[in-house]
């Protein structure tokens, strides 16, 4: 899976990450905008990238509408 960061948004309050992420998967492009509950804050890129790239491999790996799996 490729994907890069778009926008993302930490609210302290909520301990919410907001992002917004494009990439591909299997050939197809996506683009993906969700909310994940974090314990703390990610302070580095690098626990952003794989804070958001955990969100989305259990996003992918869920039954789509249709009964495939991906």
């Amino acid at each position: 899976m490729q994907f890069k960061v778009t926008s993302s948004y930490y609210d302290t309050t909520s301990r919410y990450l907001l992002y917004t992420a494009s990439g591909e998967e299997n050939g197809a492009r996506y683009t993906v905008s969700s909310r994940v509950k974090c314990l703390k804050e990610p302070t580095t890129p690098e626990r952003l990238h794989m804070v958001i790239l955990l969100a989305l491999t259990d996003q992918f790996k869920r039954t789509s509408p249709s009964g495939h799996r991906r």
